[in-house]
């Protein structure tokens, strides 16, 4: 039998409730897209375009030019140019939400522009070179695509940043509205980041001991310490998720676990699993089997 790719989402999915591990892979193409859905995807895109052309443009550069505010409301606008673009063609129904997100969305890339620059210059007063500097805070690889063979495992990080000591940092860009939504899931944005660990490791055969999450909403961010014990866990975990299937629907969550409902972006198809047959959620989700071979 051909097994088929786990993903860091699917692994941290998992670690959030196996139950949603279960019904993303019952129905992996399953629910709505949402508001909150399709201004994450959107702002995942204007924020990796910002940091590509900061770095082309910085990279052209040897020092930071006394008019770089002009040249970054400059790349925002081209960047803004290219998000409009992408929208109309992948998000024609939310376009005026998007629009609507612009103002924000201009002022949040200034302060990150502003933040990399003093960072920047911080490590170049400490004796690094410009190039040295700008390679540390921009991104080194944006949307990398990963295929483990020896793990089993398919997955895009986001970023992925050099550190100063050799190794790379791992980094996930979040549009949770509250803080709290954030704080809720923690756990499994960790083991998302500790799976993306593993793959950059292997990927690059540097060592990945750090990671964060970026909070596209306020700009802070979350950082994670990955130690040794938290690769061999997430593998782990990994190898109990692709059980799940076999071992049937798992109990919804109790007690205080039973608070991440109320933040669970599957909760309604969830909920209605007791009580509705498979083929009244398949059309309320736009089921699309999954094609499982089957062992003779």
């Amino acid at each position: 039998m051909m097994m088929n790719y786990s993903t860091p989402t699917g692994i941290a999915s998992y670690v959030y409730c196996p139950r949603l591990c279960y019904i993303n892979k019952l129905f992996p193409y399953g629910g709505q897209k949402t508001e909150n859905m399709m201004l994450g995807s959107f702002e995942h895109e204007v924020f990796a375009k910002h940091s590509e052309l900061s770095r082309l443009d910085w990279e052209n550069q040897n020092k930071f030019s006394k008019y770089e505010n002009d040249s970054n409301n400059s790349r925002i606008d081209k960047v803004f140019e290219f998000a409009i673009k992408i929208s109309k063609e992948n998000y024609p129904h939310f376009l005026d939400v998007l629009k609507n997100d612009l103002d924000t969305l201009r002022l949040r890339l200034s302060i990150l522009d502003s933040t990399r620059i003093k960072q920047a210059t911080e490590l170049i007063n400490k004796g690094m070179s410009f190039s040295e500097a700008i390679d540390l805070v921009l991104p080194w690889q944006i949307e990398q695509k990963f295929y483990s063979e020896k793990y089993r495992i398919k997955g895009r990080a986001d970023s992925i940043y050099k550190t100063i000591d050799g190794g790379l940092l791992v980094e996930d860009i979040k549009s949770h509205k509250t803080r709290l939504n954030a704080f809720i899931h923690k756990d499994e944005h960790k083991a998302q980041l500790t799976t993306y660990a593993v793959l950059a490791e292997e990927t690059y055969q540097r060592t990945v001991n750090n990671a964060q999450i970026l909070y596209s909403q306020d700009l802070s961010t979350e950082k994670f310490e990955i130690s040794e014990d938290d690769k061999f866990e997430i593998i782990g975990i990994k190898k109990e998720s692709e059980k799940i299937i076999e071992q049937g629907l798992p109990p919804k969550l109790e007690g205080e676990e039973a608070l991440k409902c109320q933040f669970c972006y599957k909760k309604e198809i969830c909920f209605g699993l007791d009580e509705r047959t498979d083929d009244e959620i398949r059309d309320d989700v736009d089921f699309e089997p999954l094609k499982i071979e089957v062992k003779t």
